[in-house]
């Protein structure tokens, strides 16, 4: 599966090393950079990015400002992707 998506699968660019995100025993499909407004149309990848600092010890506060600060084509933005089979949507973040 990792070859298939490394050789089969149109790459993108991230402002870390870009990584992509599996569900279901699969790897997603990747939608796109996006921002806080695109992502209120998917509560359950906005619900991820919410909880990802989550380990760091941010608080909820701090989790929300940033989330807030995200832009499809700013200093710091989110990867959006879908599940192939489930059609669960997930995300992760980063920023240069």
């Amino acid at each position: 599966m990792t070859h298939e998506i490394a050789t089969r699968t149109p790459g993108f660019l991230a402002w870390q090393q870009e990584h992509w995100l599996y569900h279901c025993g699969d790897g997603s499909a990747f939608l796109g950079r996006v921002g806080y407004l695109d992502l209120q149309a998917f509560p359950d990848a906005l619900e991820m990015l919410l909880h990802v600092n989550d380990e760091y010890g941010w608080t909820a506060e701090q989790s929300t400002a940033y989330v807030e600060r995200l832009r499809a084509d700013g200093d710091a933005t989110a990867y959006l992707f879908k599940c192939n089979l489930c059609g669960r949507h997930l995300a992760y973040s980063d920023m240069s």
